[in-house]
């Protein structure tokens, strides 16, 4: 009888300290506190919007827009976890998106060469002939924000969570635009790829994003979410340019250079996302 009593309280406190230890595991892998740091590190796929997008390159030069159609990008955030949560976080953002578009019939700049001032006087635009053209656009950019993270989303165990936030960018834009022309005049090389130079420019401008961090373990994770981005909201420029192949962004109304240049052109973009997540530190709650 006192082997069967010992027997039910050695079970007991084996039940006991399992369950102890149970909770204990599960309160360490799982139930995790905020991030005071986050880092991403993500690629994006980049959607022109705005005029940053054209049905075709020859809408660059007739200044609608600018004949994008796709590109990609990637960008690099450093987040500050503030609050007993961690739920307001501003950060700095670090970024690159290029957008492009190609026509492989067309060669834009019929005789090869840009060696008068552009644009064109009156509504002259290029006269485009056979051959194949491409432009690209890069934007290598920097800029601040601030989020706010739903840390209630996964109140207990605060594995994921989703977050949406605005920032500034300033942004440097560049871009060359390039052809191989099939009827050009023999001293302008036909049948050779040209490239003409879109010369760089800065200009300041905004972001509005959410996504939402997925946590693998208290250190590392995934980010997934999209942003709009308008790269040339403040700064906006356009002015003749009078050397060989090159050509300003001109993405301000000047019908005065050219009655065709007679609306802004916005340059704007969708980034969508998906990127490796870095988390340290934790907050008070």
């Amino acid at each position: 009888m006192r082997l069967t009593k010992f027997t039910v309280l050695l079970l007991l406190l084996s039940v006991i300290s399992f369950n102890t230890l149970e909770a204990q595991v599960k309160t360490t892998s799982k139930n995790w506190k905020s991030p005071t740091f986050t880092i991403d590190v993500a690629p994006s796929f980049v959607l022109p919007i705005q005029e940053s997008r054209g049905n075709n390159i020859g809408e660059f030069f007739s200044f609608k827009n600018y004949g994008t159609k796709v590109g990609f990008g990637a960008m690099f955030n450093f987040k500050f976890g503030l609050g007993r949560e961690g739920q307001y976080r501003p950060y700095i953002t670090l970024g690159y998106s290029q957008m492009q578009g190609k026509d492989n019939n067309t060669a834009y700049i019929g005789n090869n060469i840009i060696n008068t001032r552009y644009p064109f006087y009156g509504d002259s635009i290029p006269t485009p002939g056979a051959g194949s053209s491409e432009i690209i656009l890069r934007i290598p950019h920097i800029g601040v924000g601030f989020e706010y993270a739903v840390t209630k989303a996964d109140k207990k165990k605060r594995m994921w969570y989703p977050f949406f936030g605005v920032e500034f960018l300033a942004s440097v834009i560049t871009g060359i635009y390039r052809q191989t022309s099939n009827n050009a005049p023999a001293a302008n090389t036909p049948g050779v790829e040209t490239g003409y130079t879109i010369k760089s420019d800065l200009r300041v401008g905004v972001g509005a994003g959410l996504g939402a961090a997925f946590r693998f373990g208290k250190s590392f994770g995934l980010s997934v979410g999209g942003k709009y981005k308008l790269f040339n909201l403040i700064g906006k420029k356009s002015d003749v340019l009078n050397e060989v192949n090159k050509m300003n962004l001109l993405d301000k109304s000047a019908p005065d250079l050219n009655s065709n240049l007679s609306k802004d052109r916005n340059m704007g973009s969708l980034e969508f996302y998906i990127g490796l997540t870095i988390f340290m530190g934790k907050t008070k709650k």
